[in-house]
């Protein structure tokens, strides 16, 4: 699984592999890696560095999607496009183009979205359903594009269910 924050990493595996820590920068710089079993299935999570960051230059951006395929190419690979849903910004609505260049463009058949601060839509007293249905017209696009595979993290107490409904989405892409 790639491109994923930390925190929603550690979620997952259920332990703190990655350091995670607030920051208006990304926090990850290099690429990661750590496993883990699930429910008889092995998992290992690609943490990656943000290489659709507008800032990223050509050369960097080839470097990262290149050791992004080395990582990838021995296992089947779900691509795990994590996105706060309390903002959607300027650099997110190209994401999909973005990640059909480096990975080509079957890989909106291998891409689950996964929203963090669930905690933002449980104040807001909303659904993840409510807010697929009133979010921007772009992101809407995004999730479309994505067979509309979504799945809500709280980040500040994400349960094994949240844990349970990523991987029965990302085995249901593997099958």
């Amino acid at each position: 699984m790639n491109h994923m924050y930390r925190g929603s990493g550690n979620t997952i595996l259920g332990k703190k592999s990655f350091m995670s820590k607030p920051s208006s920068k990304p926090v990850t710089t290099e690429f990661q890696v750590a496993e883990t079993e699930m429910n008889d299935l092995h998992v290992r999570v690609i943490d990656s560095p943000d290489i659709f960051d507008d800032d990223t230059e050509a050369s960097v951006w080839d470097k990262h999607v290149k050791k992004c395929k080395q990582l990838c190419e021995s296992e089947p690979c779900v691509y795990v496009l994590v996105m706060h849903v309390s903002r959607f910004t300027d650099c997110e609505k190209d994401i999909m183009e973005k990640l059909e260049k480096a990975f080509g463009r079957e890989v909106k058949e291998k891409t689950v979205i996964l929203f963090t601060r669930g905690d933002d839509l449980q104040q807001a007293k909303m659904s993840l359903k409510d807010f697929l249905h009133s979010c921007q017209p772009g992101l809407r696009e995004i999730v479309e594009k994505c067979g509309n595979r979504c799945v809500l993290f709280e980040n500040s107490r994400s349960s094994s269910q949240e844990v349970e409904k990523l991987i029965d989405t990302v085995i249901g892409l593997l099958e």
